[in-house]
């Protein structure tokens, strides 16, 4: 009985650290969330299922702030790309068994995501303004990157929201605050979802962890999107690229000590 309280209480505040700053930085919850779930003793398929449940509620979260929706207009193209290519392909993701081992897939990823955040950081101008006239050539290979990304979702834990956020600035050309608020939608929320069904029929979900899971992951999700729509660009920024470095750390020193 007592351990069980020390864990749930080890889960929420966790849990409400991880998706405050997901939501402000447009990703990054899985890297400490997912983890976690292990060293508590679940199961690899178990805590992924348990994980991306919990997660949905970080979109959701987002989503419930109401200056968040009035502020931000959907973008058409990328909302078709995220819901139609990227919703097959976490699926795909989910289901198919990736030949690369895990821990090389991982230690790439980190080194990617260490540069992708330091490219930001650096980066004069990254996310501060919009795109107006998207090039076929922007759209084509967007759509190639929210498919790989899609596929990346449903079958590791960590990365994705980040990745999207990174694709929806850099080669659709959103504005930052606005590329995080479609990373919330249909990454956290219908990305996850979709990942969820697949994985939870495929395996077991520790479903006693998840309400709690559930109240930190809003209302962490809750505060960080109150944080972003008062936060200027350049402060997103900053985060968006120090959560990406320190994510991209942890993915490979996990990596090496599995």
């Amino acid at each position: 009985m007592i351990e069980e309280i020390v864990n749930q209480s080890i889960l929420f505040l966790v849990t409400f650290v991880a998706n405050l700053f997901a939501s402000v930085s447009g990703g990054g919850a899985g890297f400490i969330q997912f983890p976690m779930l292990i060293l508590l003793g679940l199961p690899f398929a178990t805590a992924l299922g348990t994980h991306k449940v919990a997660v949905v509620f970080l979109g959701i979260g987002a989503m419930s702030k109401k200056g968040f929706n009035r502020s931000f207009a959907f973008d058409k193209a990328v909302s078709f790309i995220m819901l139609f290519v990227g919703c097959p392909a976490v699926v795909a993701g989910s289901i198919i068994i990736i030949s690369v081992p895990s821990h090389i897939a991982q230690i790439v990823l980190g080194f990617i995501t260490i540069g992708s955040g330091i490219y930001t950081m650096f980066k004069k101008g990254f996310g501060s303004t919009g795109i107006e006239n998207r090039s076929y050539t922007r759209t084509i290979l967007g759509t190639l990157c929210i498919l790989i990304i899609g596929m990346f979702s449903g079958s590791l834990s960590s990365g994705a929201g980040l990745f999207a956020t990174l694709t929806l600035v850099g080669v659709f050309g959103l504005e930052l605050k606005r590329a995080i608020m479609h990373t919330m939608i249909f990454v956290a929320t219908i990305w996850n979802a979709v990942g969820a069904i697949t994985v939870g029929a495929l395996t077991s979900i520790q479903w006693q962890w998840i309400p709690v899971m559930i109240i930190a992951a809003f209302t962490g999700a809750y505060l960080g999107t109150t944080l972003l729509i008062k936060m200027p660009v350049a402060k997103v920024k900053l985060v968006f690229s120090s959560v990406s470095i320190l994510s991209g750390v942890i993915l490979i020193l996990e990596a090496f000590y599995k």
